[in-house]
């Protein structure tokens, strides 16, 4: 299975749903495969896909997709934990496993020498996970998980390819178009507590 291909078959799946994607191929192929608003692209953040989507998902009653990969999330692996604590029922990771690091030299990463990811989740508490290995599988649990509580954690085993050509490095347009997919609040609960507190009292 390759990413480009099975991003596809996420993008045909999810409708409007937001997604978070890791940075370098990732992000690149997500953006070839189908450019729009709700997808929330990341540059020089490696090992923060899922946490902030993790954030995200914390923050909204609306399914939020992570697409992650190993080599990144092996840098942050207490995401894992945390989001195996905060158990946000509206959360799928998607972890890209082919098992090195693709951009650095392809070095081979902890999954090809015997570390499971989807038993790493599994010893987190997250309740729902998964393994898959080709396109048909992937569709297959990624309905399953559309339609189902989580969170889903999703080990997808991939081949490395030649990698497409930069998405466009714009942060704060990623931000700016993202941001006006959701709902404006009328007041900042971090920066005005008291009025949370005195709609909730």
């Amino acid at each position: 299975m390759h990413r480009f291909e099975a991003t596809k078959i996420v993008l045909e799946q999810i409708g409007n749903r937001p997604i978070v994607s890791n940075l370098g191929p990732t992000t690149d192929e997500l953006w070839h495969a189908g450019h729009r608003d709700r997808n929330f692209y990341t540059w020089g953040s490696m090992g923060l896909c899922s946490s902030i989507a993790l954030g995200m998902a914390l923050s909204t009653d609306e399914q939020v997709v992570s697409l992650d990969g190993d080599g990144s999330l092996l840098m942050n692996l207490g995401t894992i934990a945390t989001i195996g604590r905060e158990k946000p029922q509206n959360l799928i990771v998607i972890v890209w496993d082919n098992e090195e690091w693709g951009q650095t030299g392809h070095q081979s990463s902890h999954t090809a020498m015997g570390t499971d990811l989807e038993r790493v989740a599994q010893g987190c508490g997250i309740p729902r996970t998964a393994k898959v290995t080709t396109e048909e599988q992937l569709e297959t649990v990624l309905k399953e998980a559309l339609n189902t509580p989580g969170p889903w954690f999703i080990v997808a085993k991939i081949e490395e390819t030649e990698h497409l050509p930069y998405a466009p490095i714009e942060p704060e347009m990623t931000l700016y178009r993202f941001r006006a997919t959701f709902p404006r609040a009328s007041t900042n609960p971090l920066t005005e507590p008291w009025r949370r507190s005195k709609k909730s009292s």
